[in-house]
């Protein structure tokens, strides 16, 4: 029997963001906006359903080199937008695969959004990932509102 995402462990945030689901979603798709919020890296995606997707960061000598692989599930534009994420092993970690989810919805001040990620129970150090995305999702969370925030 399958168990509904709502069990399963997952980083979750959410946010009332002050802004439209188009500015939301130009936030979660352009890579000069993602790079804002999220570790200076840049997504550059095929945006359609198996489509790849690569977080791209820029290296001391100011070259673009990809940092974490993925690929696109859901492309739902203003609704629904999800990855494959395909985890490098570390010295830490063994190479996982995870998915991370961004569903937008209308708000009464603009857009609720929500972003989840995992399930970390398939994953060798499962729970410590777990914390480890959540800390890094609360972080993340403040830029992601205030470009949105700035975004036009």
């Amino acid at each position: 029997m399958k168990r509904s995402r709502n069990t399963l462990p997952l980083a979750k945030v959410s946010a009332e963001i002050e802004a439209s689901q188009e500015t939301v979603w130009k936030v979660l798709t352009q890579p000069e906006l993602t790079e804002k919020y999220m570790y200076q890296c840049q997504l550059h995606a095929e945006w359609h359903p198996g489509g790849s997707a690569v977080r791209k960061a820029k290296s001391e000598a100011g070259l673009w080199q990809e940092h974490v692989k993925a690929k696109v599930l859901v492309y739902l534009p203003y609704s629904h937008l999800a990855f494959t994420i395909f985890h490098k092993s570390t010295k830490n970690y063994s190479a996982a695969i995870s998915e991370l989810h961004f569903c937008l919805e209308s708000a009464p001040k603009g857009t609720q959004l929500r972003i989840e990620q995992g399930d970390f129970s398939t994953m060798e150090k499962g729970a410590e990932l777990q914390k480890t995305c959540q800390q890094g999702w609360e972080s993340v969370l403040p830029d992601l509102i205030k470009t949105c925030n700035t975004a036009h």
